[in-house]
C-alpha cells in the first residue's frame, strides 16, 4: 500500500479562541450533543494500532483541532505511550501538532523537546495584525501569550514553524510582516490565504481576492529575495520543486490531493479536513479498516482533483499548480468552479518569478 498520514482532530472542532477565518467552527453541527468532544483512548489506540500495521518508512501522525492542546498534556503522553507499544525497533514515527499556543508552558515545551514532535504556531503577524481576526472567545488579545509560546519553544529546543493567514489585516503590509517573523528568528513559513464565505455564500469580507493574494505572493517573494532567501516558505520551495520535477510537499498544487485522511474525535474518518460534512464521511476507524477507507477516499474523493478544465491542460503554469487545491474550486463564489479561485494569483506569482527561480535553479545544479 502506497504510505499516507493521518490528520487526527482529538477535540473536533473545540477550540479557545474564535478566529473570525476559522472554517472548523461548522464541524460543530456534525456533532451539536457534544459540545467539548474528547477522543478516548480506546479509539486513540485501535489508531495507533491499525496504523502502524504497515510499517511504513515513516509513519506519521499530525495532531490539529480546532484547538489540539486542550486535550491536556497527558493525552499525548499517552500517544507515545502506544506508539512505542505498538511500532517495532527500527520503526520511524513521527508527530506534528498544530497549535494557537494559547496553552503551551514548560511541561509541554520539554515534552516535545524530548519526543521530537514538530509544532506548527499560528501568527499572523505583529500585535496589531494578529489581533485583528485572533482573538479570545471573549474578544481579548492573545498575541503576548502567543508571543511568550515561541520563547518557550525555543528554550525548549522544539522545531516550529509559523502558519500565517493572509487576510485583510495583513495582505498589503508585506514587508512589515515578513519582518517583523525574520526579526524574530521565525524561518520557517507558511502562508495561507483566508477564503470562506459568509452566511449568504459570498466571500467574507475578511477574505482576499485573487489579484490581492497575487500581488501578496510577488511583494513577498522581493522581500525574501532581498533578504538572501533567509527564510524557508513553503509557497517558494513547493514551486522550486515543482520546476524541477520533484513532489511539492504542498497539497494545494500538487498533481493529486495529499494522501493523508482526517482522524475525528470519534473515530469518523473524512478524506481532508476542508471536507468534513456527512457527504463526504468514509467511514469509522472503530469499524473499517485503514485499507477500506483509504481505496474509498482515493477512488471517490481523491480523483476530483484530476478532472480539469481545457485552459488548465494548456496552460503553461499547469505542472506548478494542477488547478489548485479543490476547497479552492469548490468554494461558493468562485466565478470558474472548475478550477482554483486563486488561478489569477498563481498565474502572476509563477510568471513574475520565473526568471529569477530560474536562476536560483541554475545555481543549485
Amino acid at each position: 500500500m502506497e504510505p499516507f498520514q493521518l490528520l487526527i482532530k482529538p477535540v473536533s472542532f473545540d477550540c479557545n479562541l474564535r478566529c473570525k477565518y476559522c472554517f472548523y467552527l461548522r464541524v460543530a453541527d456534525l456533532y451539536s450533543n457534544n459540545v467539548h468532544p474528547r477522543m478516548d483512548y480506546k479509539v486513540l489506540e485501535r489508531i495507533i494500532s491499525k496504523f502502524l500495521q504497515y510499517r511504513f518508512n515513516e509513519s506519521v501522525f499530525n495532531w490539529q483541532g480546532g484547538e489540539p492542546t486542550l486535550i491536556g498534556l497527558n493525552f499525548y503522553k499517552k500517544v507515545v505511550e502506544f506508539q512505542q507499544q505498538y511500532g517495532i525497533s527500527g520503526q520511524v514515527i513521527g508527530n506534528a501538532l498544530q497549535t494557537n499556543g494559547i496553552l503551551i508552558n514548560d511541561d509541554w515545551g520539554k515534552f516535545f523537546n524530548e519526543y521530537h514532535f514538530l509544532i506548527g504556531l499560528s501568527l499572523d503577524g505583529p500585535k496589531q495584525i494578529h489581533d485583528r481576526y485572533r482573538k479570545s472567545i471573549g474578544s481579548k488579545s492573545i498575541w503576548e501569550k502567543v508571543m511568550k509560546t515561541t520563547e518557550c519553544l525555543k528554550k525548549n529546543n522544539v522545531e516550529f514553524n509559523i502558519l500565517c493567514v493572509v487576510s485583510k489585516a495583513n495582505v498589503n503590509r508585506v514587508r512589515e510582516v515578513y519582518n517583523f517573523f525574520i526579526d524574530n528568528g521565525f524561518y520557517y513559513l507558511q502562508f495561507i490565504p483566508a477564503l470562506e464565505a459568509d452566511k449568504t455564500g459570498k466571500k467574507a469580507s475578511y477574505c482576499i481576492n485573487a489579484s490581492q493574494y497575487g500581488k501578496f505572493l510577488c511583494d513577498l517573494y522581493d522581500e525574501w529575495i532581498n533578504s538572501n532567501r533567509k527564510a524557508s516558505i513553503r509557497t517558494f520551495d513547493a514551486t522550486l520543486a515543482g520546476h524541477l520535477g520533484y513532489p511539492k510537499g504542498y497539497c494545494a498544487l500538487e498533481e493529486k490531493c495529499a494522501n493523508y485522511m482526517v482522524v475525528e474525535w470519534n473515530g469518523d474518518i473524512y478524506p481532508c479536513d476542508f471536507f468534513v460534512y456527512e457527504k463526504y464521511k468514509l467511514g469509522n476507524i472503530m469499524q473499517n479498516s485503514f485499507a477500506e477507507l483509504i481505496e474509498k477516499r482515493n477512488t471517490t474523493f481523491a480523483i476530483q482533483k484530476e478532472k480539469l478544465p481545457q485552459d488548465c491542460l494548456e496552460c503553461e503554469w499547469k505542472k506548478l499548480c494542477f488547478g489548485g487545491c479543490l476547497k479552492d474550486r469548490f468554494f461558493t463564489d468562485n466565478p470558474h468552479p472548475e478550477k482554483t479561485y486563486f488561478c489569477e494569483s498563481y498565474k502572476n506569482f509563477f510568471s513574475y518569478t520565473f526568471k529569477e527561480q530560474a536562476n536560483i535553479l541554475k545555481k543549485r545544479i
